[in-house]
C-alpha cells in the first residue's frame, strides 16, 4: 500500500546509494501504474512526489538537480489536469531548489532563481499555498555561492540585499538570518575577498546600531571570515586573522556561546600563516597548536587537535623563508610538530608526511647527515601508513638519492612521470583525496 512505498521511499533517502533516485522513480511509476488499474489505495501525493524528491537530494547524483525539477513540472501538470492530491508546496519548491543547487551546474544560479520567482508568482495568484519562506532564499543563495562563475559572488550579495531591503520596506516578510549571511560571507571567503566578507560581519554587528533587529554571528560566520583571510593576498592578512580570532575568545569567555572557536578556527589562522611571509609564522603557528592542547585539556572538547591542524603546522614551516635565523626555527618547530604527532594517537596523512619530507630538504643543509636519514624514515612510515600520495613523491622526487634508493625496484627511468609509476596499491590505501591516489 501506500504507506508501505513511503517507508521503503523514506529508507532509500538514507541510504546513500547512488541509484535510489532511480529506483524511487520506478516505485512511483510502479503506483502510478497500480492505481491506473483501480488500485485506489496506492495513488501517489504530494507526500509521495517529495518523499522521491528527497531521495534524488540525497543520492548524491549529478542528475538530481534537473530529475528533481522535472517531477516538480509533472506535479503541475498533474494538478493542472484536476489531480489535487499533487499540489506541490513549500516542501516541494524548497526540495527541489535545493537539489538544483547542490548540483553546481553552471546555470544551477539562474535555474534556482528562476524556480524562486515561479514559487512567489504561483502563491500570489492563489494557484498553491506554498509561501516561500527563508529557507527558500537561502537555498538559492546557496546555489550562487557554490557557483564558479565570475560575479556569482556580487549576485549573492545582491539577492541579499533586496530581501533585507524587501524587509525593512515591508513588501516580503522574510527577514535574512545568521544562515542567509553565512552562506554570503562564505562565498566572498573562497574567493579571497577578505574585506567584503568583513564587511558583511560589520553589517551583521551594527544592525541594533542603526534600528535593525541583530543577526548574532555564529562560529560558522567568524571561520567564513578567518577562510576569507586565509585566502586573501592581503600582506596583513595573517594578523587580521589573528585579531579576529582573539575577538572570538573575547567574545566566548564574556558568555557568548555561539561564537565559541573550535579546531576549524585555529587551523584556519594557521593556514592564513602558512601561505604568508610573515616573519615568525612558525613560532606562531606553533603557539596557535599549544593553545589549542591546552584549552583541550582544560576542558574544552572543541579545541581538540586533529591531523589537519599538525598539518597546517607543517605545512608553515615547510614554506619558511628568510634569513637562517627564521629557517632554523621553522626547522626546530616542524621537527617537534612531527615527532609529537607520531607520539600521538593521530594518524599522519599524506600531507603530513609531504610537508616533513619538504622541510627536511628546503631547510636542512645538504651535508646535514641527518637529512636523508629524517626522509627515509618518514617516507617508510608513509609507506607504512598507506599514505603515499602525488604529494608526498613530489617531494621525495627532489630528493635524487633518497627517491633512487626507495623506488629502485619500481622504476627503469627516474625521468618517468610521478602518475605513470607503478607502485604497489597498499602504499596509497588510505589516501582520501583520490587526486592524491592514482597508483595501481
Amino acid at each position: 500500500d501506500k504507506v508501505s512505498c513511503t517507508s521503503i521511499l523514506t529508507a532509500w533517502a538514507n541510504s546513500g546509494e547512488r541509484d535510489a533516485g532511480e529506483r524511487a522513480e520506478q516505485l512511483l511509476q510502479r503506483m502510478e501504474d497500480m492505481y491506473s488499474r483501480g488500485n485506489l489505495g496506492i495513488k501517489p501525493d504530494t507526500v509521495t512526489y517529495n518523499a522521491v524528491i528527497k531521495v534524488w537530494g540525497r543520492c548524491g547524483s549529478r542528475q538530481a538537480g534537473e530529475r528533481s525539477e522535472a517531477l516538480l513540472r509533472k506535479m503541475f501538470k498533474l494538478y493542472e489536469e484536476g489531480n489535487a492530491d499533487v499540489r506541490p508546496d513549500d516542501v516541494t519548491f524548497n526540495s527541489v531548489i535545493h537539489n538544483i543547487a547542490n548540483s553546481n551546474e553552471p546555470d544551477s544560479p539562474k535555474r534556482a532563481n528562476r524556480l524562486l520567482e515561479q514559487m512567489e508568482q504561483s502563491y500570489e495568484a492563489g494557484i498553491i499555498a506554498a509561501k516561500p519562506d527563508i529557507i527558500s532564499y537561502n537555498s538559492v543563495l546557496d546555489a550562487f555561492a557554490k557557483s564558479r562563475r565570475p560575479g556569482a559572488a556580487a549576485d549573492a550579495e545582491e539577492m541579499l540585499d533586496n530581501l533585507e531591503n524587501s524587509y525593512d520596506s515591508g513588501v516580503w516578510n522574510i527577514e535574512p538570518d545568521v544562515y542567509s549571511y553565512n552562506i554570503v560571507i562564505s562565498a566572498w571567503g573562497k574567493r579571497g575577498e577578505a574585506h567584503k566578507a568583513v564587511a558583511l560581519l560589520d553589517r551583521m554587528t551594527s544592525g541594533p546600531l542603526k534600528g535593525k533587529t541583530a543577526i548574532k554571528p555564529d562560529t560558522t560566520t567568524y571561520n567564513s571570515v578567518l577562510n576569507a583571510w586565509s585566502q586573501s593576498s592581503d600582506r596583513n592578512a595573517p594578523v587580521k586573522a589573528l585579531g579576529l580570532l582573539e575577538i572570538m575568545f573575547r567574545l566566548h569567555e564574556g558568555g557568548d556561546k555561539t561564537a565559541q572557536p573550535d579546531v576549524l578556527s585555529i587551523s584556519t589562522v594557521i593556514n592564513a600563516f602558512s601561505k604568508s611571509k610573515f616573519p615568525g609564522k612558525a613560532r606562531e603557528a606553533r603557539n596557535l597548536l599549544r593553545r589549542m592542547k591546552k584549552l583541550y585539556e582544560q576542558g574544552e572538547k572543541k579545541m581538540q587537535p586533529n591531523v589537519y591542524v599538525y598539518a597546517a603546522v607543517l605545512n608553515t614551516c615547510a614554506y619558511a623563508f628568510g634569513r637562517n635565523e627564521e629557517k632554523e626555527e621553522a626547522l626546530k618547530v616542524g621537527i617537534e610538530t612531527y615527532e609529537e604527532l607520531q607520539s600521538s594517537n593521530i594518524e599522519a596523512n599524506h600531507v603530513v608526511y609531504g610537508s616533513f619530507i619538504r622541510l627536511c630538504r628546503k631547510l636542512m643543509p645538504m651535508d646535514d647527515a641527518r637529512r636523508n636519514h629524517f626522509i627515509t624514515r618518514a617516507f617508510r612510515q608513509c609507506c607504512s601508513d598507506g599514505m603515499v600520495g602525488e604529494y608526498v613523491l613530489k617531494q621525495l622526487r627532489a630528493v635524487p638519492d633518497v627517491y633512487t634508493s626507495m623506488l629502485q625496484s619500481y622504476i627503469v627511468d627516474v625521468n618517468v612521470p610521478i602518475e605513470d609509476l607503478s607502485l604497489p596499491k597498499k602504499w596509497s590505501r588510505n589516501v582520501r583525496d583520490r587526486r592524491q591516489n592514482r597508483f595501481r
